[in-house]
């Protein structure tokens, strides 16, 4: 048996909805047209490239040189949209219009920025290594097991909004949703998933609640 991927670990992440807040993996993905090696690469040369981007953006600003912590930041916001940080581009979008516009407050933007930062880094971290960097404090939660009406509505969710993660869901609650569901209606359910018929799986979970509303 091959060991897995780095791409392969961040696809167990996809349907994740506090890891998904941090980095949309997914997003990133299909920016590049599903190549989930070159997204892996990415990964790491953001991580790489940009573990210490804030300190250079802080010397910049502590000596009133605002041309280059704009070029920082212009360059942090579009490496963090790539990898679907989409947070974290926003934040880097803030600080570089006040650069750009020498609007106030560029100080306190930068302070804003450095927590979602060290975030993405953490989940970095995760995706690629399976865990943090030696003595690196974690922040991040792990994931929780849904209760069983969490789970469908979130399943129904991402079946809805037509995102592959369903597909992640299903593999990492398969023993949940076989206790919640039974076995011929997750089999049913599984089978709509894995062709990606989204509408089909709908279906089934809807003849399942009965209109119940999840």
């Amino acid at each position: 048996m091959t060991e897995p991927t780095p791409a392969q670990h961040t696809i167990e992440l996809r349907a994740d909805p506090v890891t998904r807040d941090i980095i949309d993996v997914a997003d990133g993905i299909e920016r590049l047209m599903g190549n989930r090696d070159l997204y892996a690469r990415m990964l790491r040369r953001f991580r790489r490239e940009y573990r210490d981007a804030t300190l250079p953006m802080r010397t910049a600003l502590a000596g009133d040189d605002s041309a280059t912590a704009h070029r920082l930041a212009h360059s942090l916001k579009g490496a963090a949209g790539m990898i679907g940080a989409h947070r974290l581009q926003e934040r880097a979008s803030q600080l570089e219009r006040a650069l750009r516009t020498g609007g106030p407050g560029q100080r306190e933007l930068l302070a804003s920025l450095a927590p979602e930062f060290q975030r993405v880094l953490l989940l970095l971290d995760v995706l690629l290594d399976g865990s943090p960097e030696p003595g690196m404090p974690v922040l991040m939660p792990s994931r929780p097991l849904l209760e069983d009406d969490a789970l469908l509505r979130r399943l129904t969710e991402l079946l809805s909004n037509g995102d592959g993660g369903a597909v992640d869901l299903l593999e990492e609650s398969g023993a949940s949703l076989r206790v919640i569901l039974g076995d011929a209606t997750l089999l049913r359910v599984s089978e709509a998933i894995n062709e990606f018929d989204f509408d089909a799986a709908l279906e089934v979970l809807g003849e399942t609640s009965g209109g119940s509303g999840i």
